[in-house]
């Protein structure tokens, strides 16, 4: 069995504080990327330093440029420069295990013949609460392989793929890249789901491809976060899918919603680096996050 070449590419802008562990992660893996492309989407603070001084160390590692601000620019320049057969993508304060490079290659080496994507499961390094999702990833990931195995492994498909942790093949992307959007308004993660499933190609889980994301959305403003999730409808409706966007609007933007009200408490409370919760952290100020598009 021929093992696919990976590339796996990393959007980033201002992320100086999470760059490195990210690469790190990468450079530690069982079988390494063919090659790590990092994206750079105008940065003003010490990320590019960062990512030369580490291509410095291998050359595995490179940098590019991407002027026109966006991460779904950044995102698609990176894929169009990449040169592996799977296009692998993160975000930089992504945290792959040692196992997540053989995971995705052995995915699309088994199954490259039925699915053209997939997305590994997601659990936030810096927040707490996450051993019951990691119990509930290993079930669905053990659920995925026997579906993969059997036979109807179209059984495996999920209906969207996740920015953070996710993989398209190399055709896929030539044969949808023409269609994506230049938005900077929607969420480049679901613009390329509903451009890949409009061409006929199939989404899957990629069991042990788990990775950690961090949790820093959850502890915006109430404000912010609400105009984040208003991105899932909008990409409904730039794709002229009314019906999903709708949907979005009544059912999934209310559940996300809720859930952040539920967890904004104890998550700010909570201070990763002790691991424990405070009374001080609730009240500590918070810069919002600012999106690559340039807002927030």
């Amino acid at each position: 069995m021929r093992t696919p070449s990976l590339s796996v590419i990393i959007p980033t802008y201002n992320e100086q504080d999470c760059i490195e562990d990210c690469l790190r992660a990468l450079l530690s893996q069982q079988q390494p990327a063919d090659e790590i492309v990092v994206v750079d989407n105008n940065s003003t603070d010490k990320t590019t330093d960062i990512v030369l001084r580490l291509a410095s160390e291998t050359p595995v590692i490179r940098l590019i440029r991407a002027p026109e601000q966006g991460v779904i620019n950044a995102r698609s320049l990176g894929f169009d420069s990449a040169r592996g057969e799977i296009l692998a993508r993160i975000d930089a304060d992504t945290r792959v295990p040692d196992v997540w490079s053989r995971s995705v290659r052995e995915f699309f080496a088994t199954h490259g013949d039925r699915f053209d994507a997939g997305s590994g499961q997601c659990y936030c390094h810096d927040l707490p609460f996450q051993r019951h999702f990691r119990r509930r990833h290993q079930k669905r990931n053990a659920v995925a392989v026997r579906r993969l195995a059997s036979s109807d492994p179209d059984t495996a498909a999920i209906p969207r793929l996740f920015g953070s942790n996710m993989a398209i093949t190399r055709s896929a992307w030539d044969s949808v890249r023409s269609s994506r959007s230049h938005r900077t308004d929607i969420f480049e993660d679901l613009d390329l789901t509903l451009s890949i499933r409009s061409a006929r190609y199939r989404i899957a889980l990629i069991p042990g491809a788990d990775a950690g994301i961090s949790g820093r959305r959850y502890l915006c403003s109430a404000r912010t976060f609400w105009r984040y999730c208003l991105r899932d409808q909008r990409t409904y409706r730039a794709h002229g899918d009314v019906r999903n966007a709708v949907l979005s609007v009544l059912v999934n933007l209310p559940v996300q919603f809720i859930f952040y009200l539920a967890v904004w408490l104890p998550f700010r409370a909570y201070d990763p680096q002790t691991r424990q919760m405070t009374l001080r952290n609730i009240g500590r100020a918070r810069a919002e996050r600012v999106l690559p598009s340039g807002g927030i």
